[in-house]
């Protein structure tokens, strides 16, 4: 039983053996080359610009191709590049470590003159019950209060300072789009961040179509924000039709847009303005439930003076919280395509790699490293890490380069392993199902506005592991149906036999 959790690799390859001698035999695979063919003549491609490469793992030999060198928008498959580098430049097993510290002076009767410093190391999953429930942010606290009371620690006279220093404070990569940064996949990369960087706001709507619905509360309560409420009553079963408009560090949202009539309670998320300070507040906030007649204020280390930060060098180390393994972080990004996390992960490999936790620094040496394995990068232009930017371009043999080249390291199940696996789990759940590519396929899939793409792995009938990446941009009709047509030119790279 697979327990929601993707197969291993062995099993992902035996089960793809299995449903061919159980149920495909009998029947005739299409030509891949037709496949492409009879893809590239849909009318629906007319006015597009598309790419696919094919590619056998073992031999490196191109099975098909169709501009395989265009640089195409690829969306969230660019998350293909980012995880897979941070597994081969940092390793699966690195952890992130975010600490809590004091400085200043502790008194006989447990008063501690100073601040209380948090410090973070960029670490994605820091606080994220989306993760696993053992990580939520209440449970970090209530560790640090136990670390805390056993330094003897009973009052405070001071700060919560939030020191996210370890990246640049350029929460959102510049190539970002306005509509996109206040809701929740427009959560950027803080050096300190907590929740995945999201809130949610829930929504009364009215009982007539077209009036306002009211904002009831937000999950978690972000201190200091300010919604300015323009939403109103959608038609009944028409979803989520907010967009939550703000930039970095902006505490005032502005929600525009409808949700849907005859449902109460409506979440609707968004990205938390200034991660760090939102940390600082809330456990300032946790403290001052616990510890009687306190007033502790939060604050940010942007807003400490130079003498100041410069002082936090020095504090006592009072707790440290490690993070699950970079095997289980780039596993989660990719099932379930989490911007935030990919920015974190490219901003750390900056760090580490450039000594620079920056956007720019994690590109640059993502393109050098892959430029010193025989990938060429030319045509690869990248703003960030997750694939939102509308300026990216990748090509469709540079990701199955990177496919390739990934699967034959020492990291290759574990990358494997953590995408999508057709029929079962992520984006690709619901599709494929009854084809050879169910419970075999691995894909990343990705999606913005007029761009399609699916990169990832599969099995050929005739035994082969195969490579594939196919990337659409400016199709015509709409996102389902061309999801439809890429799902099927997918399963003929399965049914494909030498």
């Amino acid at each position: 039983m697979n327990n929601g959790k993707p197969l291993p690799v062995l099993l992902f390859f035996a089960a793809f053996l299995f449903s061919f001698t159980s149920s495909e035999s009998s029947r005739t695979a299409t030509s891949l080359k037709t496949a492409v063919e009879q893809f590239s003549r849909d009318p629906a491609l007319k006015h597009a610009s598309w790419g696919v490469c094919v590619v056998d793992v073992a031999s490196g030999q191109t099975l098909v191709s169709h501009q395989e060198d265009l640089g195409l928008v690829p969306a969230s498959t660019q998350k293909i590049l980012t995880t897979a580098s941070a597994l081969l430049m940092l390793g699966p097993e690195y952890r992130y470590e975010t600490s809590l510290g004091y400085s200043g002076k502790l008194d006989a009767d447990g008063t501690l003159h100073g601040d209380l410093v948090i410090r973070g190391s960029g670490d994605p999953a820091f606080g994220s019950s989306n993760l696993h429930d053992s990580l939520s942010l209440n449970r970090v606290y209530a560790r640090w209060l136990k670390d805390m009371q056993a330094a003897g620690i009973k009052r405070i006279s001071g700060r919560v300072i939030a020191d996210a220093n370890v990246f640049d404070d350029e929460l959102i990569p510049r190539k970002w789009i306005w509509e996109d940064m206040g809701n929740y996949y427009g959560a950027g990369a803080s050096g300190l961040t907590a929740n995945d960087n999201l809130y949610t706001v829930y929504f009364k709507p009215a009982q007539t179509e077209g009036l306002p619905a009211a904002v009831l509360f937000t999950e978690p309560a972000v201190p200091g924000m300010e919604l300015i409420n323009q939403v109103t009553t959608g038609k009944r079963g028409s979803g989520d039709q907010v967009y939550i408009f703000g930039g970095p560090y902006q505490m005032q949202r502005t929600l525009k847009g409808t949700v849907p009539l005859g449902s109460n309670n409506f979440p609707v998320k968004g990205s938390i303005p200034d991660p760090p300070f939102f940390v600082a507040a809330s456990f300032s906030e946790f403290l001052s439930k616990i510890i009687p007649d306190s007033e502790i204020l939060a604050v940010s280390v942007r807003d400490l003076k130079a003498e100041e930060i410069t002082r936090l060098k020095s504090v006592q180390l009072l707790s440290t919280w490690t993070s699950p393994p970079l095997a289980s972080l780039a596993g989660h990004t990719n099932l379930n395509s989490v911007n935030t996390y990919a920015e974190n992960l490219l901003k750390t490999i900056g760090r580490i790699l450039k000594g620079e936790g920056s956007t720019d620094a994690g590109i640059k040496a993502m393109k050098e490293y892959w430029d010193e394995r025989g990938l060429d990068t030319r045509g690869m232009f990248l703003y960030d890490g997750s694939g939102l930017s509308p300026s990216n371009r990748l090509t469709a043999k540079q990701l199955t380069t990177t496919l390739r080249i990934t699967a034959q390291s020492s990291v290759g199940e574990t990358f494997i392993s953590g995408l999508p696996l057709a029929g079962r789990t992520g984006s690709i759940a619901g599709s494929f199902k009854g084809t050879p590519s169910e419970n075999v396929l691995r894909a990343k899939s990705g999606y913005l506005a007029n761009a399609r793409s699916y990169a990832g792995y599969t099995r050929s009938r005739d035994g082969k592991t195969l490579a594939f990446a196919l990337i659409v941009n400016n199709y015509e009709g709409s996102p389902a149906s061309m999801r439809e047509k890429m799902t099927s030119l997918m399963d003929a790279i399965t049914r494909y036999n030498q």
